[in-house]
């Protein structure tokens, strides 16, 4: 409905102008007419038939239509008029979600998800606009400006490869607009699988007259991926599924350094999944499938190892054969040198070792100083000096351990030895008994050392008596451990616990990194002392890293692998489920809202180009 009010209704008063102009016209000046007596009644009915035609000729007459015309737009400018007309208030303010998870990058003939996404985007622009990329945690990358710089932003976003999380990018949405009118345009393929459920959101938007568009980019993507990789320092493992509906053959390679160490032919049935072991090769390297398919992001997986594998260990020991020597010499992530006192330099494959440049150092039944084969005097001085700088040491309980002189390093003070059998049981779980918090007992021991923890120091197990018997503890810039478990009179030795245990123990003390920190899935937030980052694609300077691309991740010496692995953000086969908006047409009912459109400007335009055409026209007649 158009109505045409006043904002200045007075203004009327000019129309005055015009009955002025009327009557102006009317009395100008007319030749005066002789009657030829001849011709007189012709004339007569000349002057009927004028009474007749006057107001023909009036409105015939050109000029003064134009002129008119010109003085009643004057005249209506004067009083301001202006039409209420009904407008869309929605497009006031318009919040684009773009969906930039994985799952947007699958490929139909060539044309991604996220392609359309981004042709739909740049259509919805009006008003005032923002954007929110839709991720596992929703990013604000523009906020109320107009459509030029929102184009410009779109132009520049990338897909990434995250999982999805539309329904806290909806709530973020919602309160963005808070109480303006406005509009939200999700632009996905609707594979949320992240956050609350979308449909529920939506649901809430509306019932606040929040209009809320879907626009669905889902294509008929194939696919199969990789969906899990289990990576520890030995071996690593992966889990390859493919989502299609009919049988489908890949070959799994393993890549270092741009070389096929192994690679596999897998015919993997229709939904289903298969896996792939082999060993973990040090440093970088990556797992691929081919061919490639709709989507290609999860066929290829990174592999990043701590820089250092092994821990060196030396063992001090005149014991033959020991079953804690078969632990050590067994572990992977141990590089094992044996030594008998009294010589420490060469070890028992007779290779020449520099003693004290080892991670860590284990003192295990030696024979003391006044003994064959004893203890060289002053070794524990060395020792002393090796931990003081940094070095690892854990020294085992042994019959004559009083006797022996090892400075200050035991971190107990020994006392009398007990002969009574005794349970050993753990005190503090940490990632060296973690492997016992089920059955806190694990072993028994026939004889222990009287002991008590020295001030700092950490008991880890203890007898029934509460004797420490697994202590640790700090010493200046190293660490000491204390293993008072007599392995000739325990059946812990025995047991498949105890090369775990003691690996575990070394790992700690000697500060091992865990390959678990150096691979990682998309979307972690890493946290760090702000500094340049290497990422898959550009580097950056940031102290909090969002690792939402796949691929190595350089952070100073240190390098990190960032995969997928998302089963359902790998399933671009499923369709989508959402349903089409039938109320849109009663909120936007709702939501419109009159609108007072200026006719001044028109109107002055018109009188304008009427007195213009007028000039022109009484050149014309010739009358300048």
């Amino acid at each position: 409905m158009v109505t045409l009010p006043f904002h200045r209704p007075l203004g009327l008063l000019a129309l005055a102008a015009v009955g002025v102009f009327v009557i102006l016209y009317l009395r100008r000046p007319k030749p005066q007419d002789k009657i030829i007596p001849s011709l007189m009644f012709i004339m007569q009915d000349k002057k009927r038939s004028n009474q007749y035609s006057f107001f023909q000729k009036l409105m015939t007459n050109l000029l003064f239509l134009m002129q008119l015309l010109a003085i009643l737009g004057l005249s209506l400018v004067a009083a301001a008029p202006f039409a209420k007309l009904k407008y869309d208030v929605t497009l006031e303010n318009t919040v684009i979600i773009l969906d930039v998870s994985a799952s947007m990058q699958a490929k139909e003939k060539g044309v991604s998800r996220f392609d359309r996404a981004l042709d739909e985007a740049k259509k919805a622009v009006s008003g005032k606009n923002s954007i929110i990329m839709a991720e596992n945690t929703p990013l604000i990358v523009l906020e109320n400006e107009n459509s030029d710089v929102a184009l410009d932003v779109l132009s520049k976003i990338r897909p990434r490869a995250t999982t999805t999380n539309l329904g806290d990018a909806l709530l973020l949405a919602k309160d963005m607009l808070g109480d303006k009118p406005g509009r939200i345009v999700v632009l996905s393929d609707f594979l949320a699988t992240e956050g609350p459920d979308i449909e529920v959101v939506r649901t809430t938007l509306s019932a606040e007259d929040k209009l809320v568009d879907f626009v669905d980019v889902s294509n008929n993507a194939k696919n199969a991926g990789i969906i899990r990789l289990e990576a520890t320092k030995y071996n690593t493992k992966v889990y390859v599924k493919n989502f299609n509906s009919e049988q489908k053959q890949v070959v799994i390679k393993l890549v270092k350094d741009g070389k096929v160490i192994t690679q596999t032919n897998v015919r993997i049935a229709p939904n289903s999944v298969e896996n792939f072991i082999f060993d973990t090769p040090a440093g970088v390297s990556k797992v691929e499938l081919d061919p490639k398919d709709d989507l290609e992001l999860d066929d290829v997986a990174y592999i990043a190892t701590p820089p250092k594998i092994k821990n060196s260990v030396l063992l001090i020991t005149n014991e033959k054969n020991s079953n804690l020597e078969s632990a050590l010499g067994a572990a992977k992530d141990i590089e094992l040198n044996v030594v008998n006192p009294p010589v420490l330099t060469i070890n028992t494959r007779k290779e020449k070792i520099e003693p004290y440049k080892h991670d860590m150092i284990i003192v295990y039944k030696i024979n003391n100083v006044n003994k064959r084969d004893g203890i060289v005097p002053g070794t524990f001085d060395d020792i002393e000096e090796y931990v003081e700088k940094g070095g690892n040491l854990i020294i085992a309980a042994q019959e004559d351990m009083k006797e022996i002189s090892m400075k200050s390093l035991p971190s107990v003070e020994l006392k009398i030895k007990i002969n009574k059998p005794t349970k050993v049981c753990v005190e503090t779980i940490n990632q060296i008994t973690k492997q016992f918090e089920k059955e806190r007992c694990f072993t028994t021991t026939a004889s222990y050392f009287g002991a008590e923890a020295k001030k700092g120091m950490i008991t880890f197990a203890s007898a029934d008596d509460k004797t420490p018997l697994v202590v640790y503890g700090e010493r200046k810039n190293g660490k000491v451990a204390y293993y008072g478990i007599f392995d000739e009179s325990s059946d812990f030795r025995t047991l498949p616990s105890y090369p775990i245990f003691w690996s575990s123990l070394i790992n700690f003390m000697v500060g091992a990194e865990d390959i678990k920190d150096y691979n990682h899935k998309t979307g972690k937030i890493f946290t760090i002392g702000e500094q340049k980052v290497k990422t898959p694609s550009s580097t950056v300077t940031t102290s909090k890293l969002l690792m939402d691309e796949v691929g190595i991740y350089e952070i100073g010496a240190k390098k990190y692998a960032v995969n997928l692995l998302d089963e359902k953000e790998s399933s671009v086969g499923i369709s989508s489920k959402v349903e089409s908006r039938k109320a849109r047409e009663q909120i936007l009912e709702r939501e419109s809202k009159e609108h007072d459109f200026n006719l001044e400007l028109p109107i002055l335009l018109l009188a304008f180009l009427l007195m213009l055409g007028e000039f022109f026209y009484i050149k014309r007649r010739g009358d300048l």
